[in-house]
């Protein structure tokens, strides 16, 4: 008197559906997880980026007060950023005013990759 009973196709289909679901919602967050580490990763190096420029900054701000206080003719400096970067000012004093000719940020570049940029070009002379 027992009869065997067979579970209904949709229950396995069911099945095979959900386990997918899952495996692509862990996809998803794995996925997540490590956009978000980069993202982290790069606040970082940019929060430290600006706060070396301001901090340079302020620096360059304080030898502008001193310079406009003084009686010097110009003041040319440069403050470093970082170890790629630094802040070229040049102030100079006109008329008894202090005009700003050049306050940006400038790459460093290394001797190494001065040496790479000379092509040996033929001067018209000869060897």
């Amino acid at each position: 008197m027992s009869e065997k009973k067979d579970a209904p196709v949709a229950v396995g289909i069911v099945s095979i559906f959900t386990v997918l679901l899952v495996l692509t919602l862990s996809v998803f967050a794995a996925l997540t997880l490590s956009s978000a580490r980069a993202d982290l990763a790069l606040s970082r190096i940019n929060a430290e980026t600006v706060s070396a420029y301001y901090a340079a900054d302020s620096t360059a701000h304080t030898l502008y007060e001193e310079f406009a206080a003084g009686d010097e003719k110009e003041l040319v400096t440069q403050i470093p950023i970082s170890e790629r970067q630094i802040l070229s000012i040049h102030l100079v004093r006109q008329k008894g005013e202090v005009q700003v000719l050049a306050w940006q940020v400038v790459p460093v570049e290394d001797a190494a990759a001065q040496q790479e940029q000379h092509l040996p070009v033929w001067d018209g002379e000869g060897e």
